[in-house]
């Protein structure tokens, strides 16, 4: 069985064992067509994705070596198509398919201890920085993207946490992720409902007055706690 992993340093392990990539555009390549998986990339998509534009006159030669090179690692699963090749792999074989589908089903489900199991995998797949010293625009903008994608799933694991009671022990948690994200008002958010779960509702105020520009979310929250009724925590 051969796993791909993008969601830190680019690496295909085959029966648990890590096979030999070659050098760092050799890893982009492969990062792009393990994106398209099941797909055929154009060499000219490829290309750009890699090198950027204007594109250096070895790009076409490189690619072809390095398309040959994953095969010689990858076998039958690189294939050459018309104008372009293809990864033949399942979309379970890559970590970040299996990061999409855990955090969909964790979003999905109605017991929250279902959903916080979920969500827990999914995030385990991590394992530092998304696509590691693999160069190139496209590799830029996939790692923003993936980056955001998992503040998005660590946001939902929160709230399921609060959900189910756990707010007196994630205030210190949500403080440091607002603190480490200053700009994500999601953090400042959570960390308000769980400072309101747990009857500190002066220091959840307190914080709101620190805020720059709340969002229409905060507003209402705000409202919810000086009011003194009850918070609910929904799903993002």
């Amino acid at each position: 069985m051969t796993a791909i992993e993008l969601l830190g340093p680019v690496r295909v392990l085959r029966d648990g064992k890590e096979l030999p990539l070659g050098p760092a555009r050799q890893r982009a390549v492969l990062a792009v067509l393990a994106s398209h998986a099941g797909q055929v990339v154009s060499r000219d998509a490829i290309i750009r994705a890699v090198w950027g534009e204007p594109e250096p006159a070895s790009a076409a030669s490189n690619l072809h070596s390095y398309v040959s090179g994953l095969r010689r690692v990858l076998k039958t699963e690189v294939e050459t198509a018309a104008r372009g090749y293809l990864l033949r792999v399942e979309k379970d074989q890559l970590d970040v398919g299996r990061f999409e589908r855990l955090y969909w089903r964790g979003k999905a489900a109605r017991d929250p201890r279902e959903a916080e199991e979920a969500l827990t995998q999914a995030l385990a797949l991590w394992r530092g920085d998304a696509l590691q010293k693999v160069p190139g625009p496209w590799a830029d903008s996939e790692r923003r993207r993936l980056a955001e994608r998992r503040l998005q799933v660590l946001e939902e694991l929160y709230r399921v946490k609060l959900r189910r009671g756990a707010h007196h022990e994630l205030i210190a948690e949500l403080e440091h992720l607002a603190f480490s994200h200053p700009q994500r008002q999601a953090f400042l958010e959570l960390l308000m409902m769980a400072l309101a779960l747990a009857d500190r509702r002066a220091e959840a105020l307190g914080l709101y007055r620190e805020i720059r520009d709340p969002n229409p979310a905060l507003r209402r929250l705000q409202a919810l706690v000086l009011a003194g009724e009850e918070v609910y925590v929904e799903s993002a």
